[in-house]
């Protein structure tokens, strides 16, 4: 087939740069490693433990009920699931081993939904092992949760202690925001000394409190100056103590912040206005949530890469007479080649060829999409040019555009235009499901924040598709974006999938 190239647009601004990781040391390692050992042996020795209490010790009345082998295999399908939930539980991060309300709510919770799951197991398999008698499951419930906070509170934490005292150092933080939540936050950090953090500057919009001192720490300047603020004291990470900011003023701030270039972490109930991040990290009582800047685990990226190949294989064989059936229709109601050839930015910004089927008349001038691409991200509505759409609903998206052709016009309806992106998706630059991959001088007009989107490969489709596409701000799209990549999973990629089906077929949003 042939196709036609967009010259390559370079973008003034580069790839959005990555903060520093914050890898653990082989001591932490070790550390999750023994926490899981233990609560291995916890299993074992609870569970058991409460059946032999039951049937062996002559203390309750009935027969002697000896462990059979299908016991010990239950343990062993419990086992992953057991040390599954602890860690969802947020039972391996070290530092949570210095809060011990936030160690009991843990174990709680671990250990009873792991009673649960041997409900659930003995009721799928119709079986009733360690759950013979009543008191057996509610006695290892006791006896695992009792051993577990043993565990944690005799074993785990003084050897946490010793790694924090011989090998780490404290994490030395910005806070933004002088007013009351930011300096409430110093005084449970200081404290708590065990927390391993070092509040090492403020900053704050305000200008009557620039250069004044907050129990020792100086007020820097504004949060414009935070780049500078944070190489002068060598800062690790930057936490945001600015309640009631509202979704804007939140953004911005993400945005002014991240220029640092160092982790970020929203203090309190900021949470609730980014959907983008649920990592919760509690502080002396107070939660905390990180902005996340780092990829996924390498398992997950082959996961999702052994998918992608999976359903864009599948989906090019299936479609092939459909492709050339297409191809045919263009050549004939259209003079020009099949393919329309972009370049576009893809993962971390890097360049890539995104391939569709050419809708749109030759030699288009591409001053409308430029035009379109700026009042939509920096948030201004689209005039209408269809009188029919004037009473509609708020839309975002060019509704009529003159350079697209009558083949194009239901390509562009039905999104048959982006089939040719499978082959992007086999040569892994593309991913199915993913963030619309924009078109370089798009990036002249992101915000700092807006870049995080560039994290995760372009997709075919995503949560922006299949929430109303066209009546989707570009703030409220990044932030979808955002909250896939951080929350990404195969059953994720699955929902939206079968979502973009009815999208699709009633071509809804798509113009």
């Amino acid at each position: 087939m042939s196709a036609v190239t967009e010259p390559s647009t370079t973008a003034p601004a580069g790839p959005p740069e990555s903060p520093p990781r914050d890898r653990s040391r082989p001591s932490e390692l070790s550390l999750v490693i023994t926490a899981m050992l233990l609560d291995a042996a916890v299993l074992v020795t609870g569970f058991v433990g409460a059946h032999m209490f039951r049937f062996d010790t002559g203390l309750f009345q009935g027969p002697s009920e000896p462990l059979r082998i299908e016991h010990w295999w239950t343990l062993v399908i419990l086992l992953p699931t057991w040390v599954l939930l602890h860690g969802a539980n947020g039972l391996y991060r070290p530092r949570s081993l210095e809060t011990t309300l936030d160690q009991i709510v843990g174990v709680m919770k671990a250990v009873s939904l792991g009673c649960l799951f041997v409900l659930a197991l003995g009721f799928l398999t119709k079986t009733s092992y360690f759950y013979e008698k009543r008191l057996v499951l509610i006695f290892a419930w006791l006896f695992t949760m009792t051993l577990s906070l043993v565990v944690r509170f005799a074993i785990l934490r003084p050897f946490y202690r010793r790694h924090f005292s011989e090998h780490s150092r404290h994490q030395r933080i910005v806070i933004v925001g002088a007013g009351v939540e930011g300096t409430r936050f110093l005084a449970r950090i200081r404290e708590n000394e065990a927390l391993s953090y070092d509040v090492v500057a403020f900053v704050d919009d305000d200008p009557a409190k620039h250069g004044m001192e907050i129990d020792g720490v100086r007020v820097h300047g504004s949060a414009d100056i935070l780049p500078e603020v944070v190489r002068e004291v060598q800062a690790d990470q930057v936490f945001v103590a600015i309640p009631s900011l509202g979704q804007e003023g939140t953004l911005a701030m993400m945005s002014r912040c991240m220029t640092a270039g160092l982790p970020v972490r929203l203090v309190n109930d900021i949470l609730h206005l980014i959907v983008a991040d649920t990592q919760v990290e509690t502080i002396d009582g107070v939660p905390t949530y990180e902005i996340r800047t780092d990829t996924a685990p390498q398992l997950s990226l082959f996961i999702k890469r052994a998918f992608d190949l999976l359903v864009a294989g599948g989906l090019l064989l299936c479609f092939f007479p459909l492709f050339l059936f297409i191809a045919m229709l263009i050549k004939i109601f259209s003079p020009g080649p099949v393919l329309f050839r972009q370049v576009r930015a893809g993962q971390f910004g890097s360049e890539f060829t995104m391939s569709k089927f050419r809708t749109m008349r030759l030699e288009t001038d591409d001053a409308i999409h430029r035009e379109y691409a700026t009042n939509f991200i920096t948030g201004k509505q689209l005039e209408f040019t269809d009188e029919k759409k004037k009473s509609a609903e708020s839309v975002f998206k060019m509704t009529k555009d003159p350079r697209i052709t009558p083949i194009g016009a239901i390509l562009r309806r039905t999104s048959l235009d982006e089939l040719p992106q499978l082959l992007n998706v086999v040569r892994g630059e593309m991913s199915v499901v993913g963030p619309r991959p924009p078109i370089f001088y798009e990036l002249n007009h992101y915000k700092e924040w807006h870049k995080k989107r560039l994290r995760a490969k372009p997709g075919l489709t995503g949560l922006w598709q299949v929430s109303g596409r066209s009546t989707v701000p570009f703030d409220e799209m990044v932030l979808l974006d955002l909250y896939y990549i951080d929350h990404w999973s195969l059953k994720t990629d699955l929902e939206i999938l079968f979502r973009t089906i009815p999208v699709v077929l009633y071509g809804e949003g798509a113009y």
